[in-house]
C-alpha cells in the first residue's frame, strides 16, 4: 500500500463514504477511507426488517453511557456503526431532513454558507427521490429515498388516528413544513438498505485512485507543529503511518471524532492532561455540545393479530424465501413506516414532538433485539431538538480504550416537560376510534399511571437512546467552535471535520439526511482548498 495520498478520510460511515466517492471523480485525486470495521456484505444489513439483529454484534461498537442521574443511574446501551457504511449501515433506515428553520438557525449562529436555501442543492444532489420531485428534491442522486412497498395494517390505523385528533396529513415530511403526520421516507432501494455505503462506496470502489482499506483503527493524528500531516493506524496488530498531501479528512462521527482528536493532543487541555495526555492544540469545544434524542416507548396490546408476533418456524422460512426470491413480503419494511411531528405549544417555530409508530410490541432498554412476546404496537417518542449537553471524553491516554460517553439526558428539565407530553399525546392518539377495533390494554406506561409525577417516574425507568448523538465538534465563530463554516479545524492546517459532529444544534428530525448533505457539501470544499 501507498504511504502518501492528497485526501485521508478516518471513518467509511454515512459521510465518510460520500466524500471519497465525490473526490475520486476526479482522477487526479488520490484517497485513502480508512474504516475500523469490516465489510457490509452480511444479508442481514441489506434486508430492511432485520436492522434490530445488528446492534451487539461486530458491526456495532457496543457504547454504553456513563450512568445518567435523571435515568436511575442505568447505564444506555449506545449503537454506533463499525462497518463499511458505518451507523447507516445499521441504523432504521429513516430519511428525514427536519425543519428549514434548522439550518437557518446554524446561519445565525455564525455557520455561513448553511441556511436552508445553501443546503437545500446538497440535500438534492444526493437524492434518488422515488416519491416526490419538483424544486425541493432530487431525483437522479445517490441516496435511494423510497416509501415502504408492503405496509403494516397497524400503519394506516396510527394516520387515521391521527388525523381523528386534528393531526393533519402530510405528504412530504421532508418539505417546507413537517408539521403533522404521514408517511416516513426511507433509504430503500429494490427493498434493500441504500445507505452510503451501497449508493456512493461500492460505485467507486473501483476507481485506482481510491484506496479503502478495513479493519483498519485510527490510532492518532501526525502533526508538523500547527498542521496535520497524516495519520497512523492499526490493521491486524500492525503499525502503519500515511501521509496526506492536501487534507485529512476526520468522518468518525459524534463519538469517534471528538475521540480521536483528544486521543491526538487536541482538545480541553485539562482534561487532556488529567489522562497523561500531551496537548498539542488546546480545543476547548473538543467533546462538548454532545446532543442526543432520549425516546420514550409507550405499548399497547392488540386484540387482533396484526403484528409480527407468532409467526412459526415454517412462516420465518416461508418468509425469508419471498424475500430471497423475489425481494417481497413483510422483510421488505423497516417498520418504522409512519410518525408525526407535534407542536407543545403554540409559540415554537417548529414542532417540538416526534412521534414513532412501531407496528410491533418492541423490547425495551436491550442491549440487542429481542423479539415480542405478544401481538402489541409501540409509539415511540421524542423531543425534536433536545436542550441538555454532554460530553465525550477520553478515559486514558490508550487510543483503544473506550470513550466516556455522558449525554446528561434529561439534565434539562424543559425536556422532561416535553417527554410527558408525548406520553400524553400518545394516549390521545390510541383513543381515537381508529383504534377501537384493535386497542386492547396499555402496557407502558399502563393505565395506573395518570399524574404528570408518576409518568414522570415511568419515564425515568425505561427511557433510552434513539442513536442520535450529533455536535461534539461543533461548527461556528464562538470560543467553543471547534470547526469554521468551511468545516476547516479551528486553529490547525490540513485538518476538516465532516460528520455528525459538526452540527451545533441537532435536526427537527433524524441525522443521517444532514450528514450525507454535510458531506456533499465538504466534498466541494475540499476540492476548491
Amino acid at each position: 500500500m501507498d504511504n502518501e495520498f492528497d485526501f485521508i478520510i478516518i471513518g467509511a460511515g454515512s459521510a465518510g463514504c460520500v466524500i471519497a466517492a465525490r473526490l475520486t471523480e476526479n482522477a487526479d485525486v488520490s484517497v485513502l477511507l480508512l474504516e475500523a470495521g469490516g465489510t457490509d456484505d452480511d444479508p442481514r444489513i441489506q434486508t430492511p426488517a432485520k436492522f434490530g439483529a445488528l446492534s451487539n454484534t461486530k458491526f456495532d461498537w457496543g457504547f454504553r453511557t456513563a450512568p445518567q442521574a435523571e435515568l436511575h443511574n442505568r447505564q444506555i446501551a449506545f449503537p454506533r456503526g463499525r462497518v463499511l457504511g458505518g451507523t447507516g449501515s445499521i441504523n432504521y433506515m429513516i430519511y428525514l431532513r427536519g425543519h428549514p428553520s434548522d439550518y437557518d438557525h446554524w446561519r445565525q449562529l455564525g455557520c455561513t454558507g448553511w441556511s436552508w436555501q445553501d443546503v437545500l442543492p446538497y440535500f438534492k444532489r444526493s437524492e434518488r427521490n422515488r416519491i416526490h420531485d419538483g424544486p425541493l428534491h432530487g431525483t437522479d442522486g445517490p441516496i435511494a429515498v423510497n416509501e415502504q412497498s408492503e405496509r403494516y395494517q397497524l400503519t394506516e390505523i396510527f394516520l387515521q388516528a391521527c388525523q381523528e385528533k386534528g393531526i393533519p396529513f402530510n405528504s412530504d415530511l421532508n418539505g417546507l413544513s413537517n408539521d403533522g403526520c404521514g408517511y416516513f421516507p426511507a433509504t430503500i432501494d429494490q427493498n434493500e438498505r441504500c445507505g452510503s455505503a451501497r449508493a456512493y462506496l461500492h460505485p467507486a470502489q473501483g476507481r485506482p485512485n481510491l484506496t479503502v482499506v478495513t479493519g483498519a483503527t485510527t490510532t492518532g493524528l501526525v502533526l508538523g507543529g500547527t498542521k496535520v500531516m497524516g495519520v497512523d493506524f492499526l490493521v491486524r496488530g500492525q503499525s502503519y503511518r500515511a501521509q496526506a498531501t492536501r487534507e485529512v479528512v476526520l468522518c468518525a462521527g459524534a463519538i469517534g471524532t471528538p475521540h480521536l482528536l483528544q486521543i491526538s493532543g487536541i482538545g480541553p487541555a485539562d482534561r487532556l492532561r488529567a489522562v497523561g495526555v500531551d496537548v498539542v492544540h488546546d480545543l476547548p469545544g473538543v467533546g462538548e455540545n454532545l446532543q442526543d434524542h432520549v425516546h420514550y416507548r409507550s405499548r399497547w396490546e392488540l386484540t387482533q393479530p396484526l403484528s409480527p408476533y407468532g409467526r412459526s418456524a415454517e412462516m420465518t422460512k416461508a418468509i425469508q424465501e419471498q424475500y430471497d426470491t423475489g425481494r417481497s413480503g413483510p422483510l421488505t419494511t423497516n417498520h418504522f413506516e409512519s410518525g408525526a411531528f407535534l407542536s407543545s405549544r403554540a409559540d415554537v417555530a417548529a414542532p417540538d414532538i416526534e412521534l414513532l409508530m412501531i407496528p410491533y410490541f418492541i423490547s425495551l432498554d436491550a442491549p440487542e433485539y429481542r423479539p415480542p412476546d405478544r401481538h402489541g404496537f409501540t409509539i415511540s417518542g421524542f423531543p425534536t431538538r433536545s436542550l441538555s449537553r454532554g460530553t465525550v471524553t477520553i478515559s486514558s491516554s490508550d487510543p483503544l480504550d473506550r470513550p466516556i460517553i455522558d449525554p446528561r439526558y434529561f439534565s434539562e428539565p424543559e425536556d422532561m416537560r416535553l417527554m410527558v407530553e408525548i406520553v400524553k399525546r400518545a394516549r390521545e392518539i390510541v383513543a381515537m376510534p381508529a383504534f377501537d377495533a384493535v386497542r386492547g390494554a396499555e402496557i407502558s406506561p399502563g393505565p395506573e399511571v395518570r399524574s404528570d409525577q408518576d409518568i414522570v417516574a415511568a419515564i425515568r425507568a425505561i427511557s433510552s437512546t434513539s442513536f442520535h448523538p450529533v455536535g461534539t465538534c461543533k461548527m461556528g465563530v464562538d470560543d467553543m467552535a471547534v470547526v469554521d463554516p468551511e468545516l476547516k479545524v479551528c486553529g490547525l492546517q490540513g485538518l476538516r471535520i465532516a460528520d455528525a459532529s459538526v452540527m451545533p444544534v441537532m435536526n427537527t428530525g433524524h441525522p443521517n439526511a444532514p450528514v450525507i448533505m454535510i458531506a456533499e457539501k465538504a466534498a466541494d470544499l475540499l476540492l476548491a482548498g
